[in-house]
């Protein structure tokens, strides 16, 4: 009789733990599913967020509305974009004033090129210099924004800048000065960071650079 009942004893713990190891880990799947519901609406909202954003307007009437243009722009990206890493403003400001002619060049206004970059593809829309030799163009973008992003993708993970990335990244310099001189990849002409120099000075005195 007494080893009947240890048997039944037994039996019964068994169950129990059973029972209680499927209750657990019952509620830990319940918990782990949760979990994924709110990290999947989190990123759905975030979407959401993401897909109401439109690329602002690009008005050229006067500098300080290129100025407010670009730095639309650059507040666009920021926004919609999730892994970007932030750029001087007053240095993307100032080389996409020379480049473009402060967004009246025929590469700014036809091909939404803000900043004078080239493609070796030629059978991706571009637009040829008038002296070029047809090895490369200028791209073309659907919006400024576009030739903005371009610019920071390019700065933050272009070969040929490293130094800028040093400078910027690993040693968080953020003055456009010391940011310019590594851009020696980027300059087509010998006169090119005296000209971007002149032009943030400019910025400085008698400009508004908008802030977000």
């Amino acid at each position: 009789m007494l080893q009947k009942i240890k048997i039944v004893f037994a039996t019964l713990m068994c169950v129990f733990i059973v029972a209680f190891v499927v209750g657990i880990y019952h509620t830990y799947k319940q918990n782990q599913m949760a979990a994924a519901e709110i990290e999947i609406d989190q990123i759905v909202e975030t979407l959401e967020v993401i897909n109401q954003q439109t690329k602002p307007d690009f008005e050229r009437e006067n500098n300080q509305t290129f100025i407010d243009s670009v730095a639309k722009c650059v507040y666009y990206i920021y926004n919609t974009t999730t892994d970007v890493i932030p750029v001087n403003m007053e240095l993307l400001i100032a080389q996409a004033a020379l480049e473009s002619g402060w967004g009246n060049s025929r590469f700014a206004i036809e091909g939404r090129n803000l900043f004078g970059i080239r493609t070796y593809d030629l059978t991706e829309p571009h637009m040829l210099p008038s002296n070029n030799p047809k090895k490369w163009g200028v791209k073309v973008y659907q919006h400024e924004c576009d030739s903005v992003q371009n610019y920071i993708d390019i700065l933050n993970n272009g070969s040929a800048f490293k130094e800028y990335r040093k400078l910027k990244h690993d040693q968080d310099v953020n003055d456009p000065f010391k940011l310019l001189l590594t851009l020696g990849s980027y300059a087509s002409d010998e006169n090119y960071f005296p000209k971007v120099k002149s032009i943030i000075k400019k910025l400085r005195t008698q400009y508004t650079i908008p802030t977000e």
